[in-house]
């Protein structure tokens, strides 16, 4: 290290002797930071969603003949908290039941985002990208990509 060069408090941390334990501490601190944040920023008024509203209607927005099952199964969730938190979301206006039944079955009740769940999932995502716009200024094109290819290979990995 050239002098007057400062050490990176992650470097610091690990340093160059440091375990895969050790390493993936740091990760985990690292993301656990990122959803504490990601909290307290949709709890102000440029986020309108929290973080759960968020997801939830981003999956329902994103999958077709959603139903609270395919949630709950995506997501790994109890089918109580998801119809829960589904209900919610109804009660609020954000999602409704569409009136075609899902193909293939009577069972079950297609979930579709309201035009007020629309606007507002619109608004939140617009707000959360303002965030990431802002902490990603001074990175390089190339360190967004190493961190997008990262994240995807993070979340390719089937945990079933």
């Amino acid at each position: 290290m050239q002098h007057g060069e400062s050490v990176h408090p992650i470097d610091k941390l690990l340093g160059m002797e440091s375990g895969r334990q050790q390493r993936m501490g740091v990760v985990y601190t690292q993301m656990e930071t990122i959803s504490r944040r990601a909290v307290a920023r949709n709890r102000r008024a440029s986020a309108p969603l929290t973080v759960v509203q968020h997801t939830l209607l981003t999956f329902i927005a994103a999958t077709r003949d959603c139903r609270a099952i395919d949630i709950a199964h995506s997501m790994r969730l109890n089918r109580s908290t998801v119809s829960r938190q589904v209900g919610d979301l109804q009660e609020l206006g954000l999602v409704e039941i569409a009136t075609a039944p899902v193909p293939g079955t009577s069972r079950g009740q297609i979930l579709v985002l309201s035009p007020r769940g629309r606007e507002l999932l619109e608004s939140s995502t617009r707000a959360n990208q303002r965030e990431l716009e802002r902490r990603l200024a001074d990175w390089s094109d190339d360190e967004i990509d190493r961190l997008a290819r990262g994240l995807q290979r993070f979340n390719a990995v089937d945990d079933a």
